[in-house]
């Protein structure tokens, strides 16, 4: 059985779906390949806008499956293991992966997010967390620091330093409404029917422009870390008069105007 699994819900929607549901869909160097190959593989997609990264049975991730967590591929035996690719680059290269992924990523967070679990939920464009979700850094319980698979960078711009901290230094578990307080989640979601519905939103986000949805994500990231109010809105006007000329753009705003007018 595959450790990762692709499901085409609707014509511009995918769902990769963590895929070990006995470990909670625990991190190990197979899954991280599999999770790397599904991540090529949707952002090779065209046809795809928008990407939900949830997890098979109760869980969303547990994070390190320290039972057995495998061997990471020979360097040359996976793209993303190189020669300067250790085995912790190669398992932690994935929020970096999720980052660059060109479409909108959207975790749906069914259930335990741990560890490098909360590091690929933090990681993604957006997230909704079910009423039974729970969340905890977890990295400071193992000895070694806090910081691991990227949550040192992406914890603070989501939460704010204070809270950052809080999180990654206590190592404390904190329930789905505290996350949606936080702002660690946009919104908290019925436990039933809580796919279809974190699919809902996937495909509200779907029904946009995929110039619009790719640009929006490219500017709302590099925005993060612009050095200037001016710098930031270059970059922001750049993309809309690159948007004004693009013909699917047109075609979107020509029938938009239609609407608008019969209403």
């Amino acid at each position: 059985m595959a450790d990762i699994e692709i499901e085409t819900p609707s014509d511009a929607v995918r769902v990769i779906r963590l895929n070990r549901p006995e470990r909670l869909n625990a991190l190990t160097f197979g899954l991280t390949a599999e999770l790397h190959d599904a991540l090529d593989t949707v952002g090779a997609d065209d046809t795809a806008k928008v990407v939900v990264l949830t997890g098979a049975g109760r869980g969303f991730c547990a994070g390190l499956d320290l039972r057995d967590f495998g061997m990471p591929p020979e360097v040359g035996e996976h793209p993303w293991r190189t020669a300067r690719t250790s085995g912790q680059a190669f398992m932690s290269s994935l929020t970096q992966h999720i980052n660059q992924t060109p479409q909108i990523v959207l975790a749906a967070v069914n259930g335990p997010a741990y560890g490098g679990g909360l590091a690929l939920a933090s990681a993604c464009d957006l997230r909704v967390a079910a009423t039974s979700a729970t969340f905890c850094a977890a990295f400071i319980k193992t000895g070694l620091t806090a910081t691991d698979i990227g949550l040192s960078w992406f914890l603070p711009r989501l939460l704010g330093a204070s809270r950052a901290f809080d999180l990654m230094l206590t190592g404390r578990t904190i329930g789905a409404e505290e996350a949606e307080r936080m702002g660690l989640v946009s919104q908290v979601l019925p436990d039933e029917g809580f796919e279809a519905a974190a699919l809902a939103i996937a495909d509200t986000v779907a029904g946009y422009t995929s110039y619009g949805l790719r640009a929006s994500k490219e500017v709302m990231w590099a925005n993060l870390d612009a050095p200037s109010l001016p710098a930031a809105l270059a970059l922001e006007n750049r993309n809309q008069e690159m948007g004004s000329a693009h013909p699917e753009v047109q075609a979107y705003m020509a029938n938009y105007s239609k609407i608008v007018t019969k209403s």
